[in-house]
């Protein structure tokens, strides 16, 4: 019996600590407060309460953060005639700086689905840097990277983009195949938006 008391009184010694200093712990995500040690605060219990790590922007409404519907046209490409769609596809855009695109006119086979990190460059304009691998029209062998780029202005309502974009095609030895330049538009996709509301 005296084993095991010798045991739990230090279990419970350490419980009690714990429990005196749980209201005044918590993560370095907030702001810094010194803890005062007067006599009217040494007593006193509160519940434990979360610091929010990060504060949204000002205008939480005109975020690019979510999933567009995107339409790509050439526009000063050589060889290509401007106006020529390049892509038509979804895109989505993460909170955390991250951006997944899915080709709407290129084959699985070949490669249509890009990752990429994006960038706020003002209020509502916006940079993605992002890579894709391609393959030919057969699926098997590799063309190489792909790196597309695009410099994006939210409208004021935050419900579409438009913008300018790049496509550097290379070989797996680093010659440049191809360059595409344009301009690209977005339509924001919500919970309401329907199969006739997607252009």
């Amino acid at each position: 019996m005296k084993a095991i008391t010798m045991k739990i009184v230090p279990v419970l010694s350490a419980l009690a600590f714990a429990t005196v200093l749980v209201p005044y712990a918590h993560a370095g995500c907030g702001q810094y407060r010194p803890a005062s040690f007067n006599a009217s605060s040494q007593h006193q219990f509160s519940s434990p309460y979360l610091l929010r790590a990060s504060f949204p922007d000002e205008d939480e409404a005109t975020t690019i953060v979510g999933t567009w519907k995107e339409h790509w046209i050439s526009e000063g490409s050589s060889g290509i005639p401007d106006g020529t769609e390049i892509d038509a596809g979804y895109a989505q855009w993460h909170s955390d700086g991250t951006e997944i695109n899915v080709s709407g006119l290129r084959s699985p086979l070949t490669g249509d689905v890009c990752l990429g990190e994006w960038k706020k460059t003002g209020a509502r304009s916006y940079q993605l840097n992002h890579f894709g691998v391609s393959y030919d029209s057969t699926g098997v062998n590799l063309v190489g990277p792909a790196r597309i780029q695009q410099w994006l202005t939210l409208d004021e309502k935050g419900n579409a983009t438009s913008g300018k974009f790049t496509i550097d095609q290379w070989d797996e030895s680093g010659t440049l195949l191809a360059h595409i330049q344009g301009t690209v538009t977005g339509t924001r996709v919500t919970m309401e938006t329907g199969f006739e509301k997607v252009e």
